[in-house]
């Protein structure tokens, strides 16, 4: 590739604005739907012990950010399978964004939940955003915050600005949940069909000791790193030359450190891609790299004819 040619895709890779939005996020009520209802989800699960004309309420938002909008919604779930009340979100979901891909986040640590939550809405860059949570401890440290953040106004099915929850009704409420006894056990989860389901992105910006700045992305290899990646992988992190590297050990396991790996790998690349060995590993790149304050972005925008390097470091360091 030939100087002038980099220069031009090293111009038209930079950060691009919205990376930076730190603006109010409108989250907008959507409005139910007649055919959600008990009945519904008794056909989706098979479950006969949901009344029939139950009313169902659902976690679903249209968010605005800035100049973007998309769908959100928020339900219990392990990212392939979804409570009762999870599988009539998707539905609404779908219905409000017919044919959209459903982009999933999976969150399981209530530590950062909320954290998780606020970089994705920041960042998103698709049609339907999914938050899903292990359980109802997980689900209200990922969802409460909203009623209270001053990053996000809400919005009512008819438009109306909900007021904001005060710090006091906020302890309240937990101070309530805490003297609650024989809490729930959790719901059972079930198979989505006919669903377009897609990993939502996970990527950051880092910037070097020497003022370098690229994105790194983490990929969950689930199990023995059986869980592939597309080739369109890539382009979540952009630049001339791209390493996908194989994390074989969670963080801090022999202090192993993906800060260091990351900026090990920087003098030689653009572009870093830690793909982790299983889920466990996943989560504790993720959890690093959040609890290092590093800023959830967007995929950049890239040039027509884009062709990277791309370098594939295997766990045992052979390069591919």
């Amino acid at each position: 590739m030939g100087e002038a040619k980099r220069k031009k895709q090293r111009k038209q890779a930079s950060w691009p604005s919205g990376d930076g939005f730190r603006g109010m996020i409108e989250l907008h009520m959507l409005p139910s739907v007649a055919e959600i209802n008990g009945a519904r989800i008794r056909e989706l699960t098979g479950e006969t012990t949901i009344p029939e004309d139950a009313r169902i309420s659902l976690q679903t938002y249209r968010a605005i950010v800035g100049e973007r909008a998309f769908q959100v919604g928020f339900c219990l779930g392990d990212g392939e399978r979804f409570s009762a009340i999870g599988l009539a979100v998707v539905e609404r979901l779908k219905i409000a964004a017919p044919g959209a891909a459903l982009h999933v986040v999976r969150v399981l640590d209530s530590d950062i939940a909320w954290d998780i939550v606020l970089r994705h809405l920041r960042s998103f860059i698709g049609n339907v955003l999914l938050f899903v949570f292990p359980n109802s401890d997980v689900f209200d440290a990922g969802t409460a915050p909203k009623f209270s953040s001053p990053h996000i106004q809400m919005f009512d099915e008819d438009g109306q600005k909900l007021a904001r929850l005060t710090s006091a009704q906020r302890r309240e409420i937990r101070e309530r949940k805490a003297a609650t006894l024989n809490r729930p056990s959790p719901p059972a989860f079930y198979p989505a069909s006919t669903v377009d389901q897609e990993d939502c992105p996970w990527i950051f910006r880092f910037v070097t000791p020497v003022g370098k700045e690229i994105r790194t992305a983490v990929w969950d290899g689930r199990r023995d790193y059986a869980h592939a990646f597309s080739e369109d992988i890539v382009r979540w992190v952009g630049g001339e030359r791209i390493a996908i590297v194989q994390v074989d050990s969670p963080v801090g396991i022999n202090r192993r450190s993906s800060l260091d790996l990351t900026n090990k790998l920087s003098t030689e690349f653009d572009g870093i891609i830690h793909w982790a060995r299983d889920t466990q590993t996943f989560e504790s790149i993720l959890a690093s790299f959040v609890r290092l304050d590093l800023e959830s972005v967007s995929p950049p925008t890239l040039p027509e004819g884009w062709e990277p390097e791309v370098t594939i470091l295997a766990a045992n360091g052979d390069r591919r």
